[in-house]
């Protein structure tokens, strides 16, 4: 029982960065439209960018120059996807999100190389719960994506701009009619979405040492968990976010550490299979 609840806690954690990673796929193809599947290359940039950096300065001070770091590449992601007339297809957007994300991490090899990045984290000790142990950075991560679900949640649906930004997804034309830039709204949606996986890979990075090809798992799991809500819910991507973190380590725990990938493919598949079922029912 023990070892089953450890890997419920540990779950929880992985799935929480799952979660963000969801969250900001959601809000990104909300408001603009964009399925962007470089989204996982901003948490693995978080956790270097933070390495990097610690030596230099405070801990807080390190991820949050790294947070700012990542959100002014989703900025420049933006603009390379959307086109700077703002007039790219959504597939066509897709499939350069998709060369960015291959790019990034030929980059990420080439300068840091194969080797594992990490560094201590806020609280050194665990604190021991009846034989579970639960590290205060998994508290730490779970909060943070709970946090940032619901004030993304209460942005987009109880502010003047935030529906804004969901209107201008909605019908491109009819947001320029009344006056919405969509190249900017997507600047900012790929830019805040950017921020935040940093800030999930930065919080990961101390229990979890991140690679430079950590990027594809992320975006993977956070699309399936994006899936969980259709692509527009964000409390459900969190929650989808949670469900992946646990199957995954009980498969880890109890079967073979191989299949947790192919765990979320097969998610990801039968959501989809069974969302597209819904529509044509209706």
């Amino acid at each position: 029982m023990t070892t089953f609840l450890q890997l419920i806690v540990v779950g929880i954690s992985t799935g929480s960065v799952f979660g963000i990673v969801g969250v900001a796929l959601v809000l990104v193809y909300r408001t603009t439209g964009i399925v962007n599947f470089a989204q996982g290359v901003f948490a693995v940039l978080g956790g270097m960018f933070t390495f990097e950096l610690r030596p230099h300065m405070p801990l807080l001070a390190a991820i949050v120059l790294a947070v700012l770091l990542a959100a002014v590449l989703g900025t420049l992601a933006a603009l390379v996807a959307v086109g700077f007339r703002g007039r790219t297809t959504h597939l066509a957007s897709l499939v350069i999100t998709v060369g960015i994300a291959l790019l990034a991490e030929a980059i990420l090899l080439a300068t840091v190389g194969e080797v594992p990045r990490s560094y201590a984290g806020v609280w050194r000790h665990a604190w021991d719960v009846g034989g579970v142990l639960i590290q205060p950075q998994y508290v730490l991560i779970a909060g943070v994506a709970l946090a940032a679900t619901i004030l993304l949640t209460l942005f987009l649906r109880g502010t003047v701009v935030g529906q804004a930004l969901i209107a201008s997804a909605d019908s491109a034309r009819a947001a320029e009619l009344v006056g919405l830039n969509v190249r900017a709204v997507a600047v900012i949606a790929f830019a805040v979405a950017g921020g935040l996986c940093a800030l999930g890979g930065a919080l990961l990075a101390p229990t979890v040492p991140v690679v430079y090809n950590a990027d594809l798992a992320l975006t993977i799991n956070g699309f399936a968990a994006a899936v969980f809500g259709g692509l527009t819910s964000i409390r459900l991507a969190l929650l989808g976010g949670y469900a992946l973190g646990i199957v995954e380590q009980l498969v880890v725990g109890y079967i073979d550490p191989q299949y947790n990938l192919t765990i979320a493919l097969v998610v990801m598949l039968v959501l989809i299979g069974w969302r597209s079922r819904r529509e044509l029912v209706a």
